[in-house]
């Protein structure tokens, strides 16, 4: 594995784990909201088993996240430092791209789909709008900050911040995503993992299930009995889940 650095249009320094493979096939892991690419150890582990069976890996911290520089976040600003990570592992010598995202990651992936991407492996993700109260607990000093200042701060346990700071815009984009429009701007077979515990997966692979029949032909939706929004019990279901989607659906080169 290796440490990379790369920019995004705003000029922003992005932080990335490279896990190099004898292939010119990538799949770039997107992680989710308050999140990093190493949290819970959960990407870590998917890229070295997705790096033994022969695909390249790239896992990223957002702009605001992790280790890349501060910036308040918002949802537009997530998707160029997505765009920006597969630019980036276009300069690397990758031809064939798959996204595998986690919750907030799994949107960003919908939203970032572009032809020469062949497939999508999500993992609880944000498939369609939903109240962003629903997404985490914010407040109401957080709103009322929000509302004066235009941002709001998270306090988190993160091994290269104390601080995530989030934009208002944000709360908005959780309010307003148009299913049917991402969606319908998708054309590759995507493997939807979802739980089946806790109030936020239960809603999640609910929204998901209204809109099933726009994902594009050859997609198909798991429910993981038990699991709940962080799948911390499951990852070794996932890990064998998602290896076994990219075999069938993203070949190596």
């Amino acid at each position: 594995m290796e440490r990379v650095t790369f920019k995004n249009e705003a000029g922003l320094s992005l932080v990335g784990h490279f896990y190099a493979a004898p292939s010119k096939s990538i799949v770039i892991m997107t992680h989710g909201f308050l999140s990093n690419k190493s949290s819970s150890g959960r990407f870590d582990r998917f890229a070295l088993k997705l790096q033994q069976n022969g695909y390249n890996v790239l896992t990223y911290d957002c702009g605001g996240y992790g280790e890349s520089d501060d910036t308040a976040i918002h949802f537009d600003k997530q998707v160029t430092d997505l765009q920006a990570a597969k630019q980036f592992s276009q300069s690397l010598g990758m031809e064939r791209f798959a996204y595998w995202g986690h919750s907030l990651g799994g949107r960003l992936s919908l939203a970032c789909y572009q032809d020469d991407i062949d497939t999508m492996v999500l993992t609880g993700p944000v498939t369609g709008a939903i109240f962003y109260q629903h997404v985490d607990y914010f407040s109401q000093e957080q709103i009322t900050q929000c509302e004066c200042n235009g941002s709001m701060i998270f306090y988190v346990d993160d091994p290269w911040r104390s601080e995530i700071v989030l934009d208002k815009q944000m709360l908005t984009d959780f309010d307003t995503m148009d299913q049917q429009a991402t969606l319908a701007g998708v054309h590759c077979p995507v493997l939807i993992i979802h739980g089946t515990k806790g109030a936020l997966e239960q809603e999640l692979a609910q929204i998901t299930k209204q809109g099933l029949n726009l994902f594009p032909e050859g997609s198909k939706l798991i429910e993981l009995d038990g699991a709940d929004h962080g799948f911390m019990e499951q990852l070794d279901e996932i890990e064998t889940l998602g290896l076994h989607w990219l075999h069938q659906n993203f070949a190596l080169q």
